[in-house]
């Protein structure tokens, strides 16, 4: 049984570039390999820090 036999109803998407910032991935590649590895990667921002 494949992913799609557990998901009826929904269409596939798919992910044609990315880029962004993301809290403990070097790159896009890590930042996927954590979401996939279940890794919680959440940082508080102080009131001092600057969002940028």
């Amino acid at each position: 049984m494949d992913n799609w036999e557990t998901h009826d109803g929904l269409e596939p998407i798919a992910i044609i570039g990315m880029a962004g910032r993301f809290p403990g991935a070097k790159n896009i590649n890590q930042f996927w390999q954590n979401l996939r590895d279940g890794v919680e990667s959440i940082s508080l921002i102080g009131e001092q820090e600057e969002i940028l």
